[in-house]
């Protein structure tokens, strides 16, 4: 498995390592563990704006956007596809759902490597099947990890 990690929200400074760790729980969680690549990266809201607007024709920053590749990368290195994740959004709807940021910040971490794997959430079916599985695997990992080591001192 590998993890391409990218933080190009220069507000904040992730903790990488932890964040790969919090990947390989999940792939190993959901029994996805041999998946070979999946890049991930941190914006702005201004930055997933314009990914939203682009590829989904709404003008609004979101949290998370996952774009599923499934695809072989010079003939032998699969590569998943891509999850961008807006840390501002992130901050934001931890205040409003009363939630730490490290705890709102893993669930878009979830949300977006389900999607890779045939959870959705267009239609009411789609969102209760993955806001249960999301539930199942933040319980897995809370039980294992300390969420505050997704952040590190600026």
């Amino acid at each position: 498995m590998s993890l391409k990690i990218q933080n190009l929200n220069k507000s904040y400074r992730l903790n990488e390592a932890f964040i790969e760790r919090i990947v390989l729980k999940i792939l190993n969680f959901i029994k996805k563990r041999h998946v070979a690549e999946i890049e991930i990266v941190f914006l702005d809201d201004e930055a997933i704006r314009a990914l939203n607007k682009k590829y989904r024709g709404e003008n609004r920053p979101t949290d998370v956007l996952s774009f599923k590749m499934d695809r072989l990368e010079f003939g032998q290195k699969r590569f998943l596809g891509e999850v961008f994740i807006s840390l501002d959004r992130a901050l934001k709807n931890s205040e409003i759902f009363g939630k730490s940021f490290e705890c709102e910040l893993t669930l878009y971490i979830v949300h977006g490597i389900l999607h890779f794997f045939g959870y959705d959430d267009e239609n009411e079916k789609d969102r209760l099947r993955m806001s249960k599985r999301q539930s199942q695997v933040l319980k897995y990992l809370c039980k294992r990890e300390h969420l505050s080591k997704v952040l590190m001192p600026q």
